[in-house]
């Protein structure tokens, strides 16, 4: 009896295709992945030093890409899809990590404490329901006076943007840097004639993402702390 039971349970894996490791079955995880399993990826490749931004219940371009980093250290083919197989592999203890960076150069200069420039503090979804996708978003550092041109494309919980062109984009390396630190500025923007207060991140090439009162963020869409503090400042509080 015992033996038919065993061969059952068996079976019943063999037949969903699903593993499990700390008693929770694995399914394959791929781009557009959203939940508790993808969370516990990025913090894995986070831990073997792969994640370098950090765990959003999203599997988007840039999970991908470190699920490919990961795939190429471990000799597999660097698909950039997670098999329950994989997955399996990726929790075990042979799991490889990635070898320290000592060094991480820096392209930006940090942002002065004191702002010259200020806005009004308005919530999210007020900011929203006034913003258009390709609408054209001056956006001041409130340290610097210093402008560049944004366009808005769409926002969920914040504002995803691209610069205007090569001039705006040189103007956000030189405020964030040409890499993905994380770091992120207090700025105001331009909408409707008046100077909202907000908080920007850039990624180093082409994206950036705008954040407002009540905003949250990719991280199961938790109000993010840095952002929230940075948005006040620009408002003067």
């Amino acid at each position: 009896m015992k033996r038919k039971i065993f061969l059952l349970l068996i079976g019943s894996i063999l037949c969903t295709g699903a593993l499990a490791v700390y008693g929770r079955s694995l399914e394959l995880l791929d781009k557009g992945s959203k939940g508790e399993d993808v969370v516990r990826l990025q913090t894995r490749l986070m831990d073997l030093g792969y994640n370098t931004y950090k765990s959003t219940g999203s599997y988007q371009s840039l999970t991908q890409r470190f699920v490919q980093s990961y795939q190429a250290a471990a000799g597999q083919s660097p698909t950039g899809r997670m098999e329950p197989e994989a997955l399996t592999a990726l929790y075990s203890t042979n799991a490889p990590i990635k070898p320290f960076e000592a060094t991480i150069p820096l392209t930006f200069t940090a942002q002065s404490s004191y702002f010259s420039v200020t806005g009004e503090a308005l919530p999210w979804d007020t900011v929203k329901s006034r913003l258009q996708s390709g609408e054209s978003l001056t956006v001041t550092n409130c340290a610097t006076g210093a402008t560049c041109t944004l366009l808005y494309e769409e926002g969920s919980g914040h504002a995803h943007l691209t610069p205007s062109g090569a001039a705006d984009a040189a103007a956000m390396t030189a405020w964030l840097g040409s890499q993905n630190s994380f770091y992120k500025i207090a700025v105001t923007a331009l909408i409707d004639g008046q100077p909202i207060a907000a908080s920007l991140q850039w990624d180093g090439s082409s994206r950036a993402c705008l954040y407002f009162s009540g905003s949250s963020s990719h991280v199961l869409g938790l109000s993010d702390a840095e952002h929230d503090s940075l948005v006040k400042k620009a408002a003067g509080q």
